[in-house]
């Protein structure tokens, strides 16, 4: 399943620079010192620098978080989160807005871990099945989440708990993904 997840990842990345670097050339994102990423291309300019998603040299690791959490993570999340640099990426599924979530550098990865963890207490606390979000929609009570244990992809209300399936695996989430204007 992780080859899967990363092939249909690297083919949402080159749809999403082919449509996007075909209309606005190079993306730009404001540029901090303290917070630098492999993903930028050159050297800040006006405070803005251009970048592009970046493949790590060795996969991020997440024993710890699931040996914290005892509780074993699917393996689309992993493949997700450890393999990739980059800024969150707008696109939409089926119509809905969403901004697909990676980190930007290693700093940013255990922020997201951190993150992560407080959803599957939340859930666990809740007495809701596990679940890790993978992309953020305009509502902030709505999320779109990846099942831990079936791998299902979801559109989860935190509010309710209630979850609408979108995709039967992330593989088929992520194909049917489709770019936006940044």
């Amino acid at each position: 399943m992780s080859d899967q997840v990363l092939s249909a990842l690297e083919q949402f990345f080159l749809r999403w620079q082919r449509d996007g670097e075909g209309r606005r050339g190079l993306p730009l994102c404001d540029w901090e010192a303290d917070w630098r990423s492999p993903c930028e291309l050159d050297e800040p300019r006006e405070g803005r620098v251009a970048w592009r998603p970046f493949l790590r040299e060795q996969a991020a690791d997440f024993t710890a978080m699931a040996n914290a959490l005892e509780l074993t993570l699917h393996p689309s999340a992993i493949a997700l989160f450890g393999h990739w640099f980059s800024r969150p990426l707008s696109c939409s599924f089926k119509g809905l807005r969403i901004e697909l979530i990676l980190p930007w550098n290693d700093a940013d990865l255990d922020l997201l871990k951190e993150n992560l963890i407080g959803h599957l207490l939340m859930l666990r606390k809740l007495k809701r099945s596990p679940s890790l979000f993978i992309a953020t929609t305009r509502n902030e009570m709505t999320l779109v989440s990846l099942d831990n244990e079936s791998g299902q992809v979801w559109l989860e209300w935190l509010d309710t708990g209630r979850r609408l399936t979108l995709a039967p695996s992330l593989p088929a989430f992520l194909a049917r993904l489709e770019t936006l204007p940044q």
